[in-house]
């Protein structure tokens, strides 16, 4: 199956939204910024967090793509590992031996225990509970690659063993006994808070690719659990993470969201935009540039504004221009010879033939 330019594209605006957010949504980083929330309230950089939950709703549309393509659950989590390592690797090796010259990291100067969460893809609250060893964040934005490996495992092990339909009622049915968890206190329940994304994306693939838009009740379910999605993750939000959030920009906001992902799966010639050249770059960059922009981009900011040149509103704009030159050195080149490697030294330790089998 070819691969579908405008996803790319969707990842450029996913990234974008995701970067406005911690340049100007947050609150300063508790003064590490001076203009701290000044501009929070303009256009949608309050509300830019929710280009994760369009990262999420690519995901479960592109995983049964490559669960198709693969011969187990095995070959499928090696070749989501080798898709997500490499980048991981770079990001964490960058981040650890710089620190110290971006000492003004929201996230702190990372240790040796800081590394290990994000190279392994394991939330440090569960390795902590296993270990008892603290293990300080490195990147604020790795949670999202901890929740992605989890949905690979969960769904990945679930399409083999259970088939396709009945994987996708499972991803449902985790995601309805969060919402039950947040009303009721149930073990383990937060963990599958963002499966109901996961959901709504794979059923797009069945309606876009499988169905070949015949049966319009599946696009249904898949817009109207995207809301129920928002409607979640808005409480979510508010009472767990006592975010003070305007429910009528939120609800604005997270529908557009919502609409970038269905509006080129039922209008084909909304796609020559979303697939357009600058979007489709920044898609491309989209997964280096998410793991190390949010450090060192705040740092940077930090160092800038001391000599009080550049408006504070065009801070964000120099630092945000190095990261982007940085990602894509890492996607055009040093990631793909990463990878390269490790893909030639499976081979010759005799492991690559049992992962692709």
């Amino acid at each position: 199956m070819q691969r579908i330019k405008y996803l790319d594209g969707l990842r450029g605006i996913a990234i974008l939204l995701v970067i406005s957010y911690h340049a100007f949504g947050g609150d300063g980083y508790k003064g590490t910024i001076y203009y701290g929330n000044k501009f929070q309230d303009l256009l949608f950089f309050k509300y830019g967090y929710l280009g994760v939950q369009l990262f999420f709703l690519i995901s479960g549309f592109v995983i049964l793509m490559t669960l198709e393509k693969s011969k187990s659950f095995i070959d499928f989590m090696y070749k989501r590992w080798l898709r997500l390592f490499p980048a991981m690797l770079i990001a964490t090796f960058l981040i650890y031996t710089t620190a110290s010259i971006f000492y003004e990291r929201p996230a702190g100067i990372p240790n040796i225990h800081s590394i290990i969460p994000g190279l392994f893809f394991i939330n440090p609250i569960i390795l902590e509970k296993i270990t008892n060893i603290h293990f300080p964040t490195m990147e604020g934005a790795f949670w999202s690659l901890y929740v992605e490996m989890f949905f690979y495992i969960i769904f990945g092990l679930s399409y083999f063993v259970i088939k396709e339909r009945n994987a996708i009622l499972l991803l449902f049915c985790l995601f309805v006994y969060s919402i039950i968890g947040l009303f009721y206190p149930l073990k383990l329940s937060m963990f599958f808070i963002h499966f109901g994304w996961f959901t709504a994306g794979c059923l797009s693939y069945l309606y876009l690719i499988k169905n070949k838009k015949q049966n319009k009740i599946i696009l249904y379910l898949s817009i109207t659990l995207s809301l129920v999605c928002l409607i979640v993750n808005y409480k979510f939000s508010t009472d767990i993470y006592n975010m003070k959030l305007s429910s009528i920009k939120f609800f604005t906001y997270g529908i557009i969201v919502v609409s970038l992902f269905f509006i080129p799966i039922i209008f084909e010639k909304s796609r020559y935009f979303i697939g357009n050249r600058l979007f489709l770059f920044i898609g491309f960059i989209s997964y280096p540039l998410y793991l190390i922009h949010e450090n060192f981009m705040v740092s940077m900011i930090a160092k800038l504004q001391i000599y009080n040149i550049i408006p504070e509103f065009l801070l964000p704009i120099l630092p945000i221009l190095i990261l982007i030159a940085i990602s894509y050195l890492i996607s055009k080149w040093i990631e793909p010879f990463i990878r390269k490697i490790i893909v030639i030294s499976l081979e010759k330790i005799g492991i690559l033939k049992y992962l692709k089998d």
